[in-house]
């Protein structure tokens, strides 16, 4: 009888298939809704559930003022998997607790308060193994999942701290600028990549500014409120974005008016608001928003008024100066684009908004100009006789535009030879014109 050879293309298709069929069988085992099929899975090794110490045995408790018999809690119920994941991270043993925590959260048949303290007791045993991304990114799905979770006032704490850990990078590069800047040393340290497991491999001060505006927004008029935006209008500022730095320090000013960060992020404002305008030649609302901030401060803010009243004053001087510039601007282009009664009025309004100052002089004396133009037009109207006024040497003193010859096109200029592209005409040519 004649020796039977396996088939390699059909073992390794029944082996393929067999790999299929186990994975969706684990993969259906842990998706499955059934109560047997899921406790069948936490008791296979490696994917199922850690094996947790026995829940407390407590024959009675306290309730109010009365003493009750306590129902002991079965181990292989979920309470008493959470009551051993909790025996486990008091022993310090997070790792093995973390997984514990883990599979109670993804089991979403159990009850609600089990679900927010097995994501927040996770988080925890992230944070203590020092995987702060992780950690945080954690307490932010819990904080989004369970909006009105006992944690929260935890979770926003832990996150405001790994944030502010993560941004003592950015302080040490602050002091060896101003090192810089002094001659103390010749360069800053750059910092890229982070290889520690505490910090993001990338980014962390992105990553910071995102914990803190979550920190703020889950908690919008909390303790931490000001101090997250703070700590975010500070980076920005740091590094020239006036505009957003504007914009974390003026919601300080908005919304936290009594938090004793409110009259140095008052100041920072200001500056902000008046470097990020570009100039005059920009838009102009963000200088009115600084001279308004200006006059808050000398209200509302009396120890500011005190001691940076210098400040102040200067601040004042810089808005006036860039709000004259661009007011006397507008009455130029008015000018030039053939609107004496617009630019006239823009004159006249900076001779009475900026008294005392040289734009007022100027407009002053651009205003005589074309009062004593317009004036003289009228005059030369009263002589010229209709017919007169129609004639096209006699448009431009009457203030109305001329008509001009026509241009002709520049003649063509030869160009070295090999220079010339190829010509689409039948005759070529080397002539072009610019």
């Amino acid at each position: 009888m004649a020796r039977r050879h396996n088939n390699p293309v059909a073992v390794g298709t029944k082996t393929l298939l067999w790999g299929f069929a186990l994975s969706g069988f684990v993969t259906g085992c842990q998706t499955f809704k059934s109560d047997k099929t899921r406790t069948f899975v936490d008791r296979l090794p490696f994917i199922g559930m850690p094996n947790t110490p026995p829940p407390p045995v407590e024959t009675v408790v306290f309730r109010g003022e009365e003493v009750m018999d306590e129902v002991p809690v079965d181990a292989d119920s979920p309470e008493g998997k959470l009551a051993g994941g909790k025996e486990l991270f008091r022993q310090g043993n997070y790792s093995t607790a973390e997984r514990v925590f883990h599979r109670l959260y993804e089991n979403k048949k159990n009850s609600q308060p089990l679900l927010e303290e097995a994501r927040f007791m996770e988080a925890e045993c992230l944070r203590l193994q020092g995987h702060y991304p992780k950690a945080a990114d954690t307490y932010v799905d819990l904080l989004k999942k369970f909006d009105r979770t006992p944690y929260k006032d935890a979770a926003i704490q832990h996150m405001f701290d790994i944030a502010n850990y993560w941004l003592d990078d950015s302080r040490d590069q602050m002091k060896e600028s101003r090192e810089v800047r002094e001659g103390k040393r010749l360069f800053v340290t750059p910092r890229f990549i982070s290889f520690e497991r505490t910090k993001p491999l990338l980014d962390r001060e992105g990553r910071a500014i995102e914990k803190l505006e979550q920190v703020r927004w889950n908690d919008i008029n909390g303790p931490l409120a000001d101090r997250a935006l703070f700590l975010a209008g500070s980076i920005k500022f740091f590094h020239a974005d006036y505009k957003e730095a504007d914009h974390y320090f003026s919601q300080i000013h908005e919304r936290h008016p009594n938090s004793e960060l409110a009259p140095q992020a008052v100041e920072l404002a200001i500056i902000s608001k008046h470097l990020s305008t570009g100039g005059s030649d920009y838009d102009g609302r963000k200088v009115a928003e600084a001279r308004q901030l200006v006059h808050s401060a000398l209200q509302n803010y009396p120890e500011l008024a005190n001691k940076r009243r210098d400040f102040l004053d200067r601040q004042i001087v810089g808005i006036t100066h860039q709000q004259a510039d661009k007011d006397f601007k507008i009455a130029e282009f008015y000018e030039r684009t053939g609107h004496p009664g617009s630019a006239f009025f823009y004159f006249e309004m900076i001779k009475r908004r900026y008294p005392g100052s040289t734009y007022a002089e100027r407009a002053t004396a651009r205003a005589i100009h074309l009062r004593e133009k317009h004036e003289l037009q009228e005059e030369l109207e009263e002589t010229l006789s209709p017919l007169e006024k129609l004639l096209p040497k006699n448009l431009p003193a009457l203030g109305l535009p001329g008509v001009k010859p026509a241009e002709r096109a520049p003649a063509g200029r030869a160009i070295p030879a090999g220079m010339a592209p190829p010509s689409a005409s039948p005759s070529g040519g080397s002539q072009y014109v610019p």
